[in-house]
């Protein structure tokens, strides 16, 4: 079997940045970044902290 796939992964929009996408939903989630966010990637695919998860996206937004 493989790996199951995240439900939130990073999207590079040419010209624009970077956009995370709900695979559930199918659609897209928080901000524009100017890098990949990583860091908040794996919070949102594993712990989900409320708090935590406002400070990630404050710290990444464009």
């Amino acid at each position: 079997m493989g790996k199951a796939s995240s439900r939130y992964v990073a999207k590079a929009i040419p010209g624009v940045g970077w956009r995370i996408w709900n695979n559930r939903m199918k659609k897209f989630w928080g901000e524009v970044y100017n890098q990949p966010p990583e860091e908040l990637l794996h919070e949102l695919n594993h712990e989900k902290r409320p708090e935590e998860l406002t400070v990630l996206n404050k710290q990444f937004k464009k």
